[in-house]
């Protein structure tokens, strides 16, 4: 199993030009996942690619991060409808 890699939030938000507030603001909201280690805050490699989704919502269209929430959710549900139809699709093609 491959191991984790994290990575600290002060170092990630220093070199993207992202305020380290707002990705505390979407740990607070529960949008990303944060581990906490001497009082430093890590973030997971896994979640840079939605931190920066998320800051380009939020910055260029001015969505606030309860609309973030709701567009996640929305995304989430999206991607295990279109899992569901690929599995039904191939399912029919046993019948034909």
């Amino acid at each position: 199993m491959a191991q984790e890699k994290y990575i600290l939030v002060s170092h990630y938000c220093q070199s993207t030009q992202i305020e380290d507030t707002f990705v505390r603001k979407l740990h607070e909201f529960e949008l990303i996942c944060c581990e906490e280690q001497k009082n430093e805050l890590l973030i997971s490699e896994k979640d840079i690619s939605e931190i920066e989704r998320m800051f380009r919502l939020h910055h260029d269209l001015g969505i606030n991060f309860e609309g973030l929430d709701a567009i996640k959710q929305m995304l989430k549900r999206l991607d295990k409808m279109e899992r569901k139809i690929n599995l039904l699709k191939t399912r029919l093609k046993l019948y034909e």
